[in-house]
């Protein structure tokens, strides 16, 4: 799923599959902050975004798996 053209319902169910918890609010982020450099596959920039809302490694690394940029 691109973090970068998904709407954000696409991204909510993404990030519903992958076991994120409260994934609409987490879509709306991920909409929030693009767009996503497409030469980072890590998503780098997104981590760095969501780390100011204290999600926790593991839901950052559930967020990010479930998304390209």
């Amino acid at each position: 799923m691109s973090a970068n053209t998904a709407s954000e319902e696409e991204v909510a169910a993404a990030l519903e599959s992958a076991g994120v918890s409260n994934s609409q609010r987490w879509a709306k982020e991920v909409v929030e902050y693009r767009p996503y450099p497409t030469d980072d596959p890590n998503l780098t920039a997104l981590r760095d975004k969501l780390v100011k809302y204290n999600p926790g490694q593991e839901t950052t690394d559930k967020i990010v798996s479930a998304l390209t940029p």
